[in-house]
């Protein structure tokens, strides 16, 4: 029984810290964001693979002062853009993620 009682705080404080863990990571579906995508098909941004796949948290992108990735607004992107290196492109370089039309467009 005393060693039930040795090993049976560490195990519950293992648990506790799998459980929250899993919480902190999981990305309810209803935050992904479906974009128009022009000729290319619909462009999916999920949070799911970004958030929790890619361990990011919304303060790596998004930034109320300006020096995010992407302020707090919608955005409409244009081939321009595409070249720019600037957006979603600071990260989907082909080096840090892949730049391939079929990573976003569905």
């Amino acid at each position: 029984m005393n060693f039930l009682k040795k090993i049976g705080i560490p195990i519950t404080l293992v648990l506790f810290f799998l459980v929250f863990i899993s919480l902190a990571w999981a990305t309810p579906p209803e935050q992904n964001r479906n974009y128009g995508g022009g000729k290319k098909g619909p462009v999916v941004f999920s949070y799911d693979m970004h958030a929790r796949l890619g361990k990011l948290v919304c303060a790596d992108c998004h930034s109320a002062d300006g020096t995010g990735i992407f302020e707090s607004r919608r955005y409409e992107f244009t081939m321009k853009d595409h070249r720019s290196g600037k957006y979603c492109w600071s990260c989907h370089d082909g080096k840090q993620a892949q730049k391939s039309c079929s990573s976003c467009h569905y």
